[in-house]
């Protein structure tokens, strides 16, 4: 499950609370749209059962109330989004803004209502007719100096260390003054967390001789209640007791009372909205499910509650949060946009069946979705996505989903669902193998202009060419695929020399796609062997390419990290790369000398040395292979037979071994060889030169040569260790 970070409003309570969207694997998404599981970093403007259950909901939520999916006034900067994580598409929708790293902020705690709370406490003062300007100027005093602030949270919630001194002689003060002086009293106490003499102090003022006080007590008691309530069903971990039995019944219970009492009395108060709001927690802590779901359920229908880009997200959240879909009742769920995003989590099939209960509940069938028809109500074109869904995803019948989704592709504009429908349509197209899919992705970008879809089009027609084996229809061009990273990834694990080398030369072709090209050109060609072809295309290097930029495969490509393409490191491969501590010549020299004479004992050291000076390992283009197989799994983007050749994989290993048993290498040569050897393992025990590997008794030994057999050479009395 996902374990959330917790920023919800009011209190740290939600800290841990389980969501909906589950665990995934790494910040990388998965490149393609039909997952069976939850892909985390991978959520696209389809609705899909691997999307986050939130990206889902705004989505239906865009469609049906007008919710924001990216603020229009953002300025279109970076990688256009394909695939994404909730959070960044959460922060897209929201007008950009300074990060707030107050501390009550990022962790919701109580103390964050001070401000306005002060506010509305100093206008109640000014309002009241019977406070002489001496009561309200100490009153006002005192309230500003009640400033809690957030200095402890222990195990994520709760036991806040925000309190303020008491107002001193109040005595002094008139009848009317010290009813507000026991506000302030209680005030302090609640954010000291010192909740049952909160609770009292509030209860005093149920009669008061002023409204606001009356009003605002009567909502307090109940917040102090909650909170208390809070503090009391948490684990030490700060998530929610599992088991409703564990948690503070009886507080809770008092606090939905206490809730409910003060909405009677104030149906249209002050705080009639958050009282509401809080009912929710209330059902949320005594697991009301069906209570909750109907909160819910009144809140997506409301236009009113979504026109805020904050609220929409902040709301959207707050369901992930608090509705619990492994043992949420279906028939629970009234309302056809909670109840499609529910059914959407249950399609997906973990890849460790056991894990089922806590990420997606119970197994959907087509049954049980024919037999909500009542529940979607007059919602037919949402129905009938939900049950097209599962046909694709569960029972994998394109042809079924072909019959619910008629063809309605050529559109000036898609809504959210629409274009759903029609993508499911083309994914049902490809299942089938139809001919016209390529067609029929195509005919979908002149709709596709809400954010997000275009980016979803071009990744399926990316797919579509790649399977086919048409990488020239990609890179035509006309071709409507112009994403970078899906661009980027064809080239550096598909694509063949001939392309790459047309991309790297091209004229108009993008900077970042070029050097992508051209790098990925040049370092396949000097691992593989072809030496006399780098040679040749070494001379694309710009005379500015840098040399120790960070640099990794496209697939590995994050948007929760990475906002702009960095160049590649094509500096390493130019006349100013490192070359070493041997007195090699340039990396062009040195191949030149192994193409006229392979077996060159110098050729070889030195080309070692230029792959130990530029920090370039021995896995396949300087990735690792299990961290890379999560993510190109077949049926991805970039997963198709690669057809650039293999060539001779280089292994700067294998070729120390030879040079140190060759009669012909030089005393200084062995002991370099023998002694880059032993480094191969340095310092994590662990080869990153390629080759077969040696053991431990093995690299001991090849130490022990080195000191004994030529003990005055410079790289004998350069180890010191052996790995």
């Amino acid at each position: 499950m996902r374990l959330k970070a917790g920023l919800g409003a009011f209190a740290a309570a939600a800290l841990g609370a389980i969501g909906w969207a589950c665990a995934g694997g790494p910040d990388a998404p998965t490149w393609t749209l039909v997952k069976p599981e939850f892909d985390e970093y991978g959520s696209a403007a389809v609705l899909l059962p691997s999307n986050d259950t939130r990206v889902n909901l705004l989505l239906l939520l865009a469609d049906r109330r007008g919710a924001i999916v990216r603020d229009p006034n953002a300025k279109a900067e970076g990688v256009p989004l394909a695939l994404f994580p909730w959070s960044v598409m959460s922060e897209k929708a929201l007008p950009p803004v300074e990060p707030d790293y107050a501390y009550d902020r990022y962790y919701g705690t109580r103390c964050q209502s001070n401000q306005a709370g002060a506010a509305a406490f100093i206008a109640a003062v000014l309002a009241n007719a019977h406070l002489d300007e001496r009561d309200r100027a100490k009153l006002i005093a005192a309230r500003q100096n009640l400033s809690p602030e957030a200095k402890e949270v222990h195990q994520y919630i709760g036991d806040l260390n925000c309190g303020a001194a008491p107002l001193s002689n109040v005595e002094a003060l008139s009848p009317p003054a010290r009813e507000f002086a026991v506000y302030l009293s209680g005030a302090r106490d609640f954010y000291a967390g010192e909740f049952v003499r909160s609770e009292s102090e509030f209860r005093e003022l149920a009669k008061a001789s002023d409204p606001w006080l009356r009003e605002t007590a009567s909502y307090m008691v109940a917040r102090t209640l909650l909170t208390r309530a809070l503090e009391k069903s948490m684990t030490q971990w700060g998530s929610l007791e599992k088991d409703p039995a564990k948690r503070d019944a009886a507080t809770v219970s008092a606090a939905g009372t206490a809730f409910q009492s003060y909405l009677k009395d104030y149906p249209d108060g002050f705080y009639s909205a958050s009282a509401r709001g809080l009912m929710r927690r209330v059902y949320w802590l005594t697991g009301n499910d069906t209570a909750l779901a109907a909160e819910y359920a009144q809140q997506v229908d409301s236009r009113e509650n979504l026109a805020d880009a904050a609220a929409a997200i902040e709301l959207v959240d707050e369901i992930d949060n608090k509705l619990p879909l492994p043992t949420l009742q279906p028939q629970a769920v009234r309302d056809p946009i909670l109840l499609a995003v529910v059914d959407l989590n249950r399609m997906r099939h973990p890849e460790d069946e056991s894990l089922r209960e806590y990420c997606c509940g119970p197994a959907i069938t087509k049954a049980e979705i024919d037999g909500q028809r009542a529940q979607f109500g007059n919602d037919s074109e949402l129905f009938d996505y939900v049950r097209a869904a599962e046909a694709s995803f569960v029972r994998h019948q394109p042809g079924e989903v072909l019959q619910l989704l008629p063809d309605a592709a050529r559109q000036p504009r898609f809504t959210y669902l629409q274009f759903s429908r029609q993508m499911l349509r083309g994914l049902a197209l490809e299942a089938a193998g139809d001919r016209n899919a390529r067609g029929f992705w195509l005919s979908l970008f002149s709709g596709a202009v809400q954010p997000y879809q275009r980016e979803a089009v071009e990744l399926e027609l990316a797919l579509h060419d790649e399977k086919a084996g048409r990488l020239d229809l990609v890179f035509a061009p006309s071709s409507p695929v112009a994403h970078p990273i899906m661009r980027a990834i064809l080239l550096e694990e598909v694509a063949g020399p001939d392309l790459l080398r047309q991309q790297a030369s091209r004229p108009g072709v993008p900077q970042y796609e070029r050097e992508a090209a051209l790098y990925t050109l040049l370092t396949k060609e000097v691992r593989r062997g072809y030496y006399r072809s780098f040679i040749g295309d070494a001379r694309l290097v710009p005379a500015d390419a840098p040399a120790d930029a960070w640099y990794s495969p496209a697939i590995f490509y994050s948007p929760r990290w990475s906002t702009t393409l960095n160049r590649p490191p094509l500096g390493k491969y130019g006349p100013k790369a490192p070359l070493g501590d041997y007195g090699c010549p340039a990396l062009t020299a040195t191949l030149s000398q192994l193409v006229a004479k392979p077996a060159s004992i110098r050729g070889r050291l030195c080309l070692g040395e230029y792959f130990r000076a530029n920090g370039f390992t021995w896995y396949p283009e300087g990735t690792g292979t299990g961290y890379y197989d999560a993510l190109h799994k077949p049926g991805t983007l970039g997963s198709s037979r690669e057809l650039f050749p293999q060539g001779r994989p280089y292994s700067r290993l294998e070729d120390y071994k030879a040079i140190m048993s060759d009669r012909a290498a030089t005393a200084d040569e062995k002991a370099l060889a023998l002694n880059r050897a032993v480094r191969c393992y340095a310092p994590s025990h662990s080869n990153d030169c390629g080759g077969v590997e040696v053991s431990l008794a093995v690299r001991r030994g090849w130490f022990n040569r080195l000191r004994a057999q030529y003990p005055q050479s410079r790289w004998a009395k350069d180890l010191k260790y052996y790995w």
